[in-house]
């Protein structure tokens, strides 16, 4: 291929077998070659429309039905997308070191994405995540060990499914082999006063030292589902042996076995609400359940702790039913569940989330869940503002906190998009 055709190629993102190299190896390819190679390298490029960065607003249906849930899903996706910046590869200005585009809010909406993508089967969504992950390079976050820094690699494991490339999961599989081949035997106490600062280039953190294993509930959702994806991929047990341990030690030690929830951290071994008692966060619950959803999909049914699993979102899913509003929604607080409490749209998308896929999984009975999670998802979408927005989402936080009907983040729309897009499984499968 002459040098000038392969920049050509190169310069629109496509990907040879050998690299962008200009050195070239072939100087004997035809045009019809060329024409080939292109073709083939559109199976993952696919031409979509162009779309302007704007949403008009609707009215939204809350019914439980597929054209409903379809245009929700749709729009929420396309106003979030809307907000991208390609001049600072951003969707929203956030001060935060973890706002970085690899980072874990961008990790969440992506997941979500890529879930409706392949749920709706859109080749325009499918293109957005594809375009995402390359503007990230598929590096990961620049925290080594850091849960929320390994997210986005479940993202990169599944373009590497489906398009192939083995650049995609490059960086994702030297990081977390370098991991699970020196862990780290740190306590899992979660405390305000130990923290290590990382400083990079763009984004300096001070990080509790104990998140260098996963020592919050958050992490549930972050990490185990990248480890045991990439183990299901590579053939290689020992990511998911890793994860195994590292999970069961994280649940030994924040599971409270009375109530079937988790702990946010250690700091609420002793922290109490204004009842006295114990502090369960709706989003950090969400985060359990459907982190949980998303590991089971990647272990494979030999291996011997996977009933255990299963047992525990089983248990979880139950419990969380006792906190269920009567709007449908769960609160931030789960204890201090209360008309007069507002709704939590990302703690609800979440939860609606891990329960459809255990509904499709045969690990929920339909009788008994399928009427929380219509209301569930009434809630959410009366959350959506009529361009698309998601409102109602608890900012960054490690607690129950308050929400207006103004307040978004990335990780409420893919939350929504996951939700969505397991929704929208169960009922085709029932049409």
């Amino acid at each position: 291929m002459r040098a000038k055709q392969k920049l050509m190629l190169c310069g629109l993102g496509l990907m040879l077998s050998n690299g962008c190299s200009t050195q070239v190896q072939d100087t004997n390819v035809t045009v019809g070659s060329v024409q080939a190679i292109s073709q083939a390298l559109n199976l993952e490029h696919k031409l979509v429309p162009y779309q302007a960065p704007t949403t008009s607003e609707l009215v939204l249906s809350s019914e439980f039905n597929l054209p409903a849930i379809t245009q929700v899903a749709n729009h929420v996706a396309d106003w979030q997308l809307a907000q991208f910046d390609i001049r600072s590869n951003q969707m929203r200005t956030e001060m935060r070191p973890s706002g970085l585009p690899s980072g874990w809010m961008y990790a969440t909406l992506m997941v979500g994405l890529w879930h409706w993508a392949e749920s709706s089967d859109s080749a325009a969504f499918r293109q957005a995540t594809l375009n995402l992950a390359q503007l990230n390079d598929y590096q990961l976050g620049p925290r080594a060990t850091h849960a929320d820094d390994q997210a986005i690699g479940d993202v990169y494991i599944s373009l590497y499914e489906k398009f192939g490339n083995e650049r995609r999961i490059q960086a994702t599989q030297t990081m977390l082999t370098q991991q699970i081949q020196t862990p780290s035997q740190h306590s899992l106490e979660f405390t305000d006063t130990d923290k290590d600062t990382h400083e990079f280039a763009l984004r300096t953190f001070v990080d509790p030292n104990c998140t260098v294993r996963w020592c919050w509930a958050d992490a549930v959702f972050m990490a185990p589902p990248v480890f045991a994806h990439l183990a299901k991929t590579t053939g290689d047990p020992a990511y998911l042996d890793y994860m195994d341990k590292e999970f069961w030690q994280m649940t030994d030690y924040l599971f409270d076995k009375n109530y079937q929830l988790y702990l946010r951290d250690s700091r609420y071994f002793e922290r109490k609400d204004e009842a006295g008692l114990p502090i369960f966060w709706g989003r950090g619950n969400g985060w359990i359940l459907a982190g949980l959803a998303r590991t089971i999909n990647y272990l494979p049914d030999s291996f011997a702790n996977k009933p255990q699993y299963t047992e525990l979102f089983s248990s979880i899913s139950a419990a969380l039913l006792k906190y269920q509003k009567t709007d449908g929604s769960w609160p931030s607080s789960l204890l201090e569940n209360s008309d007069e409490q507002h709704p939590e749209t990302s703690a609800t998308a979440l939860i609606a989330y891990g329960l459809a896929w255990g509904i499709n999984h045969g690990l929920l009975e339909r009788d008994k869940y399928l009427a929380p999670l219509t209301r569930a998802w009434q809630s959410i979408v009366a959350n959506v503002h009529p361009d698309g927005k998601v409102g109602y989402v608890q900012q960054v936080a490690f607690a129950p906190g308050s929400a207006t009907y103004d307040d978004t983040q990335l990780y409420g729309s893919g939350a929504l998009l996951l939700a969505a897009a397991e929704i929208k499984l169960l009922l085709a499968s029932e049409q």
